[in-house]
């Protein structure tokens, strides 16, 4: 039974003390300035027990309680270094600071929409912003499987309908893809292996600035780079020669759309011979397990381009097996070898920068120019989306939906797509094959 009676207060003032019974059968009280507030709060209570998913505030447990039990629940379950890394980043970056001590009951959707406001206006991206939202959801998620609240604000929140000036800067800001000649030139480039590429950069107000950029012999590298270092005395010299996996490891992720981390993680048994089946991928941390979700467990059709690029590259670097990009050490390629060494200078010795003079496309931009492929070549949404390992065609469709439009429908689209960016089919070395360009993948049974 729910009451509300009048008190005064030691001081003299006048209160209003609500008291019900809970869902266990526990009475509970609470004091209010006004006998409106305290009708308001039992008509809530009332419903909340009915329905049971009443939390007292004494009983309740804060974020930040609910998010010590989050980062516990991941531990136990085994999950990635680097998925827990980021749940911590975000966390204590852009959700404690703010919500931290707020209690979970306490804490509605109109909250979340102003937190998410706040960020907004102290300068966060969007994207910092969506992937707090992402651990704020998650810890709600754990708090209501143990019991701790029953409603997820985050869930629950509306968007804002978007401005029409809002919509138009949302369609100029899609996901940003190389072009075919940016593509076909880097992989010429990164097949230079006989090449130093010297790069002359000046600082200036608006960033980096390339003053020159030359291709020489790598006969003499020390006398070559001292030559040109006094022909640029006041500028920041940078010497760059492609190492040999270089071009297959960026056809591979152009043209079969794989993850910086798998493409990393690639074993020689993962690929088939019209085929590559993705399982393992390679962390932050350099440490190489299964992937981090079902959906990424896939087979993505190869053409035969593709194919001579990886089976040339593995009689070159005289693989018998194991990682398909392996350091010198045998274990796989760290991250900043790859995008700091490679991919980032080979764009600009080849002059390809964005507005500060940094290297315009990342590792992940030759991911998207996959998609981007197979769209344009026919292939269909479903087929897309379990290509590129996407959670949902619904994603797939979210991030890439610019691009569909009529075309090809078969899956051929691997094979044009190949054809489009390398022109003719390349050729398959002798040493490899003993005859013409059939592919000699060796068999090795699905994981």
């Amino acid at each position: 039974m729910a009451t509300i009676r009048k008190r005064t207060l030691p001081s003299g003032k006048t209160a209003w003390l609500a008291s019900y019974s809970d869902s266990g059968g526990e009475r509970r009280f609470k004091q209010f300035g006004t006998k409106k507030e305290a009708d308001a709060f039992l008509v809530r209570v009332r419903s909340e027990v009915a329905a049971g998913s009443h939390v007292p505030d004494r009983a309740a447990s804060t974020v930040d309680q609910a998010y010590a039990l989050l980062i516990s629940a991941l531990e136990a379950d085994e999950a990635a270094r680097a998925t827990i890394y980021n749940y911590v980043v975000y966390y204590r970056g852009h959700v404690k600071p703010y919500l931290g001590t707020k209690l979970l009951p306490k804490l509605h959707p109109a909250d979340v929409g102003d937190w998410l406001e706040r960020l907004k206006a102290e300068g966060r991206t969007d994207d910092t912003c969506r992937r707090a939202r992402i651990v704020l959801g998650a810890i709600f998620d754990e708090a209501i499987r143990r019991r701790l609240a029953f409603s997820n604000p985050v869930r629950s929140l509306r968007s804002r309908r978007k401005t029409r000036r809002a919509e138009i800067r949302e369609a100029e800001e899609t996901v940003r893809i190389p072009e075919r000649e940016v593509v076909r030139s880097m992989l010429a480039a990164a097949a230079d292996t006989q090449a130093l590429f010297l790069i002359a950069r000046e600082r200036t107000a608006a960033g980096m600035r390339t003053i020159e950029a030359r291709r020489v012999s790598a006969n003499h590298p020390i006398a070559a780079t001292r030559e040109f270092k006094a022909e640029f005395p006041d500028a920041e010299v940078e010497a760059f020669r492609p190492t040999a996996w270089l071009r297959p490891l960026l056809a591979t992720m152009a043209l079969a759309g794989l993850r910086i981390g798998e493409v990393r993680g690639l074993d020689w048994l993962r690929v088939k011979a019209d085929a590559i089946q993705v399982r393992e991928a390679v962390d932050r941390y350099n440490v190489r397990d299964s992937v981090k979700t079902v959906a990424a467990l896939r087979s993505i059709p190869i053409g035969p381009q593709l194919i001579a690029i990886l089976e040339n590259w593995r009689v070159t670097a005289r693989h018998a097996g194991g990682l398909v990009f392996p350091s010198e050490r045998g274990t796989p390629l760290g991250y900043p070898n790859v995008t700091n060494r490679q991919i980032g200078p080979l764009q600009l010795a080849l002059g390809i920068t964005a507005a500060d003079g940094s290297p315009r496309w990342t590792a992940h931009s030759f991911r998207h120019f996959a998609v981007s492929l197979w769209i344009d070549e026919g292939a269909k949404l479903k087929q897309v989306s379990e290509w590129a390992g996407h959670e949902s065609p619904e994603f797939t469709q979210r991030v890439y939906g610019h691009l569909f439009d009529a075309g090809r429908t078969d899956r051929r689209a691997a094979t044009a797509g190949e054809l489009s960016v390398l022109g003719v089919q390349e050729t398959a070395t002798q040493a490899q094959h003993g005859n013409d360009n059939a592919p000699n993948i060796e068999a090795a049974s699905d994981f």
